[in-house]
């Protein structure tokens, strides 16, 4: 319904289905270490999602007048979706109370990621199912973030490059450079001094009204096909929210065979 109330066609209906659908179920099916994912194993799911999405693009009007059931039936899936995902955490060894926040997870780790950007204006949908618009700053902050080819466009994007000198960041010495746009935020960006590759990049931005300083972290660069990439990516800074990305191997343009699909034992 959020894609409707912002009208989306019924690409993008189709694409906030999915991710509300499958998000909170894959990430879980990650933490634990369950490949394939189910969602992925089991196509019903995703036929499911595309189902659900015409008939909300079709019939919205009808269910915007009937929606206290649907609100109804919204938490009791939520509900299962809840317990189901504490049953697979249980079945993989969990102790109970991780096991309760992955079974928390699945549940609303779809409506988690329902942060949209369309290249000009965007909103969040909160799991609670508040949508808030993103405001001017975040949006600008945004338009930078969407180029794909960033890492080739630093004189476009920030057009005023300040170099800070020498620190060390994370153990190594780096080149620090603060990044300033027309509009929006500056960036900090560590240049690793023997490698001149990107070793992090601190920024500031407001999110939903809060001030949140962020500092991810690029390291273990390999070859692939003449590219050096980053094999292992940190979130430091929130500490609450810190993570970290391990890549095992890159690959691209490869022939799609049915073994992607079958079930690890």
């Amino acid at each position: 319904m959020l894609a409707v109330r912002r009208g989306l066609d019924i690409f993008g209906i189709a694409v906030l289905a999915v991710a509300a659908a499958l998000a909170g179920g894959m990430i879980r099916d990650m933490l634990l270490g369950a490949q394939p994912a189910a969602a992925l194993e089991q196509p019903i799911y995703l036929w499911a999602a595309l189902a659900s999405a015409a008939v909300v693009f079709f019939f919205h009007r009808t269910l915007e007048r009937v929606a206290n059931p649907v609100m109804l039936l919204d938490a009791l899936g939520l509900g299962l979706f809840a317990v189901a995902g504490c049953r697979k955490a249980l079945d993989f060894g969990l102790e109970a109370l991780p096991a309760i926040l992955l079974g928390v997870l699945t549940a609303v780790g779809g409506g988690v990621v329902r942060d949209v950007f369309d290249g000009s204006k965007g909103w969040t949908e909160t799991p609670d199912g508040n949508v808030i618009p993103k405001k001017e700053r975040e949006l600008i902050n945004k338009k930078t973030e969407a180029d794909f080819h960033a890492d080739l466009n630093y004189k476009k994007n920030y057009p005023k490059i300040e170099q800070l000198g020498v620190q060390k960041v994370a153990g190594r010495d780096v080149y620090t450079l603060k990044m300033t746009p027309k509009k929006g935020d500056a960036d900090t960006f560590f240049f690793d001094v023997k490698t001149g590759m990107v070793a992090g990049v601190d920024s500031t931005a407001e999110m939903q009204n809060m001030e949140v300083k962020t500092r991810v972290l690029f390291r273990d660069y390999k070859e692939v096909d003449g590219v050096q990439i980053p094999f292992t990516i940190e979130l430091v800074e929130p500490k609450f929210a810190a993570f970290t990305i391990s890549i095992e191997k890159i690959r691209h343009n490869v022939k799609q065979t049915s073994g992607w699909f079958k079930k690890y034992k």
